[in-house]
């Protein structure tokens, strides 16, 4: 099957024009981190994730996050690249078949990206997009160092791994 994707020129301005209507809206910037966190707070009791710029159990952060699983879905469907399967393509050809190697290297990366956003004060999200949007240089520094470290990860697993 040949995959398709949306071509960059509907994806850009789609991203801009959802950080404006995000801002507009819910005078918030662009964060899906905190979406995410929203979504936590449905499930959990801690109040990390009750605080009231997380945005509450069902407020605009819920349902922007939702959007963004719903939109990714509506993509997969239009360009016809969705198919349901395990297959997890050039992951498994990295990290082989076994459920438990692929729990474990996806909870450390889970585990990470949060580690990294807290420490970041905010997702590639509110960084790349709202930041840089915003002529943060603190943004301008996060971005960059999510671009390298991304970019080095890559390289060296792929040197380890040769895939």
């Amino acid at each position: 099957m040949i995959e398709t994707y949306w071509p960059f020129w509907i994806g850009g301005p789609a991203i801009a024009l959802v950080m404006i209507l995000v801002l507009v809206i819910g005078g918030q910037y662009l964060a899906v981190t905190r979406g995410y966190a929203s979504l936590c707070s449905i499930l959990s009791s801690k109040s990390y994730f009750h605080k009231p710029e997380m945005g509450g159990k069902f407020g605009f952060r819920t349902m922007f996050t939702l959007g963004v699983v719903l939109g990714g879905l509506l993509a997969a469907l239009t360009t016809g690249g969705y198919r349901a399967s395990w297959d997890l393509g050039d992951f498994d050809l990295m990290w082989g078949n076994s459920l438990i190697v692929k729990a474990l290297v996806l909870g450390v990366g889970g585990f990470l990206w949060g580690f990294g956003s807290r420490m970041a004060r905010g997702c590639t999200s509110r960084n790349a997009i709202s930041g840089l949007a915003r002529g943060s240089l603190a943004s301008l520094v996060a971005t960059c160092c999510f671009l390298a470290g991304g970019a080095a990860l890559t390289w060296i697993l792929r040197f380890i791994t040769g895939v």
